[in-house]
Formats: structure tokens, C-alpha cells, sequence
């Protein structure tokens, strides 16, 4: 027998309120319908987590984890970083058949970027000095590895080092991680100021003006 989606909208309205209420302000709760590929909004919760107006479009990465949960039982976790920086864990369900009109797609965003910083205070206090069979492990590691792997993680490496969710950094700090990098000699691999910037959640030319002012 058929559902009548229309009819549960405003069921799901309330259960997206109630999910609000009960996660609190760093979570957004968000309704599209699928009437149409675009999957426009109609509903949302706290939508200053990710700044989605009515009739605003799924992003990429909700579009992805939409194809997922197609062939997963309707539902998916996934993570992202948004355009400044805030971390996202989120989970999507889609309510209702999506390959019919009508399917309600829900998406569970929630802001971790808090908890990471305090997971990584918690990893300083709690770290052992194992830095001699560590340095072994990832030399061994590295072997085998290509320049460009290399890079990206040395760029994580470092910007891990200041201790700050990227949203939390100051344009000195942002400097002082490119200075850091350029002195590796990172920007001489191909591709890399584009990485950094996505890292650093810049633009490319963002990282050029920093290069100019530390050269």
C-alpha cells in the first residue's frame, strides 16, 4: 500500500523540533523534499550550524551520502568541514520511498568541532613518552610511500601540532603553519597550495599572500 508523504510532513516537522530541543543549539535538524532531483529544503532546525535558507539545495557531500544511503537501508553517517571550518558528523535517512515523488531525505548535522578540541587536549595530557617507538613504526611506514602522500601528511602533522580546530585559527596562526611549511620545502610539491588551502579552509591566493609575507 501506497504512503501518502504528504500526510507524515507534518509528523516529521515535529520530530525534527523535538531533535533540536533534545541535541541542543549545535545541532541542525534538516527536512528536503524529493519532488525534484535538486532535493530542495523546507524545513530546518538551528540551521546557523551550516546556514541553509529555505529552498537552499543539498550540498555535495549530502548529495554523496544520499547515493550511499540508497543502497544502505535508506540511511548513512558521514562527516565533513564546512566553508569555516567547523567540523560536521551528520547522519541522513531517507523517509519514505526515494525512488517515488514525495520521499522526505532527513539530515542529523552535528557541530563537533568543541569535542575535538578537547579530544586533543585530553590526548596532550594523557600522552606517554613512546616518541623513540613511534618515530620507528612510522619510519618503516613511510618507506613505501610517494611524495605526495608524504606532503599531506606532513600538512596534517603540523596543523594538528597548534592544538586548534581550523575554525579557531587566527590569520597569524595560519601564517606561522604556511612559514612552518615552506620551510620543509612542502611548496614544491605540485598540488600543494591547493591542499593547504582546502586544509586551511583559504583560497589558493590566500596562500600566496601568506608566502609573500614571510619570503
Amino acid at each position: 500500500m501506497a504512503i501518502n508523504m504528504n500526510g507524515l510532513t507534518e509528523n516529521f516537522t515535529l520530530i525534527a523540533d523535538g531533535l533540536g530541543k533534545l541535541l541542543g543549539q549545535n545541532c541542525e535538524v534538516a527536512l528536503f523534499n524529493s519532488k525534484d532531483s535538486n532535493y530542495k529544503l523546507f524545513y530546518s532546525v538551528n540551521n546557523q550550524i551550516t546556514g541553509k535558507n529555505y529552498e537552499n539545495n543539498m550540498n555535495h557531500y549530502e548529495l554523496e551520502a544520499l547515493n550511499k544511503a540508497k543502497v544502505h537501508n535508506g540511511c548513512t553517517i558521514f562527516s565533513y568541514t564546512t566553508k569555516d571550518g567547523r567540523s560536521l558528523k551528520a547522519a541522513l535517512f531517507i523517509l519514505g520511498d526515494s525512488s517515488k515523488e514525495g520521499a522526505v531525505i532527513m539530515i542529523i548535522s552535528y557541530d563537533i568541532t568543541d569535542f575535538l578540541l578537547a579530544r586533543k587536549a585530553f590526548q596532550v595530557f594523557c600522552a606517554i613518552d613512546d616518541i623513540a617507538e613511534d618515530k620507528s613504526d612510522n619510519d618503516s611506514k613511510k618507506d613505501g610511500e610517494n611524495i605526495t602522500i608524504l606532503m599531506e601528511r606532513l600538512v596534517s602533522d603540523i596543523v594538528d601540532e597548534v592544538g586548534k580546530p581550523i575554525s579557531y585559527l587566527s590569520k597569524e596562526e595560519k601564517v606561522k603553519i604556511v612559514s612552518l611549511l615552506n620551510n620543509k620545502g612542502v611548496f614544491l610539491v605540485r598540488g600543494s597550495v591547493e591542499y593547504v588551502a582546502e586544509k586551511l579552509c583559504v583560497s589558493r591566493y590566500t596562500i600566496y599572500n601568506y608566502l609573500e609575507e614571510i619570503r
